[in-house]
C-alpha cells in the first residue's frame, strides 16, 4: 500500500507538472491557458453558454476556454463530477447545485478563490447575499454564482375566472390558497386547485420550507446536529396540505419524476403551481394565460425558497485557478449575464443588471418576470449547508408522501423523519 501511494503521488507530480505547462526546470507555458467547463445545460441554455464561450475566446488571447456538456445534465453532475475527481479527468469549471457545496467543498481539488472576491474586479457585493452564502463553505468560496431563482406561484387565469375567484394578491395567506384551490376543483373533468410532488425528490420537500420558515420554524438546530422541522410550525405548514390532499381532494398528487404537474397545468387542468422562473419559456410555448404572485404569507410573512446554483472551480494549477476566475468574471458580469436571462428567463444574479437599459426588454419578453425577480427580496434563507442535508430531505420526502396519501397523521410522520433525521446528523463526518 506505501508502495503504491508513493507512486501514485510521483505520477501525480508529473500530471501536474504537465498540466502547468512547466518542465522540471520551472519554465513557463506559452500560449493561452486551457480550461475546460462542464456545464450539463439543455436546448437553448446549452446554445447559449456555448455562444458565449466562443465569443470570450474570439476576444480573450490569454485564455482558452473547451465547453463540454460533461456528460451529464444538471441534475446528473455531483456523481459525475465526484467520479471525474478520484483522477485527473476532472474539470476547471462545473456547473453545480447550491446544495451541493458542502459535499464538494470537502474535496482538497476545490479551488479557495475567496482571496480574489475581495479584489475590486471580482464585484463580490454586487451578488445577491443567498448567492454569496450558497457559493461559501465555512469560510471558503469555492467558485461563483451561476443561476438564482424562488419560488412563486403561477395561476390559470381562466380557471379563476371560471370558479368566479378573484386573482390573488401579494398580500394573500395559505388559507385563502387552500379555498381558492378548492373551489377551482372539479375531478370529474380532471382539474385541481394545486399539485405537490410525491415521488421522493428534492422537488417534495421545496415548498414545504417556505411555509416552515414563515411559521417561524427552521429545519435544523444552529449547530446542524439537531432536527427541528417536526417543530409545531413544520405540523402546522403540512396540516394544511394533507387537509388539501385527504379532506378537500383539491391537490393532485404527482407520482411522476417527470413532473406531469406542469402538464396539468400547461393544459389548462390546474390553478395554481407554485415553480420558478425556469417554467416561463415553457408556458409561452404552450400559450397559457397565466399570472404570477409571490408565495402566499403567514402573519404577513411571504418568505420563500432560492436554489441558486454555482460554477464551481477545480484546481488542477494556479495558472489555470487563474484562467478560470478571468472567464467567470466575463461570464457573469451584467452584459453577459442580461444576454444569458433573455436567452433563458432566468433571473439577474448581480443587483446592477436590473440597471441596464436592456433589462425593461428582458422584462417584457417574459410576462412575470418582474414578480419573480422581485420576489427575490423573500428569499432570506438556504437550505442547510451540511453534506447531510440531501439525506433529511430525502426522511421529509417521504414523510410527505406518507401523510398526503393519509398513510399516517402530520405528527407521526414528521417525527419519525426527525428521529431518522437525528441519527443521520449524529454520524460523524461524511
Amino acid at each position: 500500500m506505501r508502495r503504491a501511494l508513493t507512486a501514485a503521488t510521483t505520477l501525480a507530480a508529473v500530471v501536474a507538472l504537465t498540466a502547468t505547462g512547466c518542465s522540471a526546470s520551472g519554465e513557463k507555458a506559452s500560449g493561452p491557458a486551457e480550461i475546460v467547463i462542464w456545464h450539463g445545460q439543455e436546448d437553448t441554455s446549452a446554445k447559449t453558454i456555448e455562444k458565449l464561450v466562443t465569443r470570450f475566446n474570439d476576444t480573450h488571447k490569454d485564455v482558452r476556454v473547451r465547453v463540454e456538456s460533461g456528460g451529464a445534465t444538471a441534475d446528473g453532475m455531483l456523481p459525475k463530477i465526484t467520479a471525474a475527481l478520484t483522477s485527473d479527468a476532472y474539470p476547471d469549471i462545473a456547473y453545480l447545485y447550491g446544495s451541493w457545496a458542502p459535499n464538494v467543498a470537502r474535496n482538497p481539488k476545490v479551488a479557495d478563490l475567496t482571496a480574489y472576491t475581495k479584489t475590486p474586479e471580482a464585484r463580490w457585493q454586487d451578488f445577491w447575499a443567498n448567492e454569496r452564502e450558497s457559493v461559501t463553505v465555512q469560510g471558503k468560496v469555492i467558485g461563483f454564482p451561476a443561476v438564482v431563482d424562488n419560488m412563486v406561484v403561477l395561476y390559470n387565469k381562466k380557471l379563476l375566472d371560471k370558479a368566479g375567484i378573484e386573482h390573488p394578491k401579494p398580500d394573500w395567506t395559505w388559507a385563502d390558497f387552500r379555498e381558492m384551490s378548492k373551489k377551482m376543483t372539479a375531478p370529474g373533468d380532471g382539474v385541481f386547485g394545486a399539485t405537490w410532488p410525491i415521488s421522493g425528490g428534492e422537488e417534495a420537500v421545496w415548498g414545504l420550507w417556505p411555509m416552515l420558515w414563515q411559521a417561524g420554524g427552521d429545519i435544523l438546530s444552529p449547530d446542524q446536529r439537531k432536527a427541528t422541522f417536526n417543530s409545531p410550525a413544520g405540523q402546522q405548514a403540512l396540516d394544511l396540505l394533507r387537509a388539501m390532499a385527504v379532506e378537500d381532494k383539491s391537490l393532485y398528487l404527482d407520482s411522476s419524476p417527470a413532473e406531469k404537474g406542469q402538464k396539468l397545468f400547461e393544459s389548462g387542468r390546474l390553478g395554481f403551481f407554485m415553480s420558478g422562473p425556469w417554467v416561463l419559456p415553457d408556458l409561452q410555448a404552450a400559450k397559457v394565460d397565466y399570472g404570477v404572485v409571490q408565495l402566499p404569507g403567514t402573519n404577513g410573512n411571504h418568505e420563500t425558497v432560492s436554489g441558486p446554483d454555482n460554477w464551481v472551480v477545480f484546481n488542477h494549477d494556479e495558472r489555470r485557478v487563474k484562467a478560470a476566475t478571468t472567464f467567470l468574471s466575463w461570464l457573469t458580469a451584467p452584459e453577459q449575464e442580461l444576454e444569458w436571462m433573455t436567452a433563458t428567463g432566468s433571473l439577474p444574479i448581480r443587483e446592477s443588471i436590473t440597471k441596464l437599459p436592456g433589462y425593461q426588454d428582458y422584462l417584457k419578453k417574459y410576462p412575470g418576470v418582474d414578480v419573480i425577480s422581485a420576489n427575490l427580496a423573500n428569499a432570506k434563507r438556504v437550505r442547510p449547508p451540511t453534506t447531510k442535508y440531501p439525506r433529511v430531505s430525502s426522511f421529509v420526502a417521504d414523510a410527505i408522501a406518507k401523510t398526503l396519501l393519509g398513510r399516517t397523521t402530520t405528527k407521526e410522520a414528521l417525527d419519525e423523519a426527525a428521529a431518522k433525521a437525528d441519527a443521520a446528523l449524529a454520524v460523524p463526518g461524511s
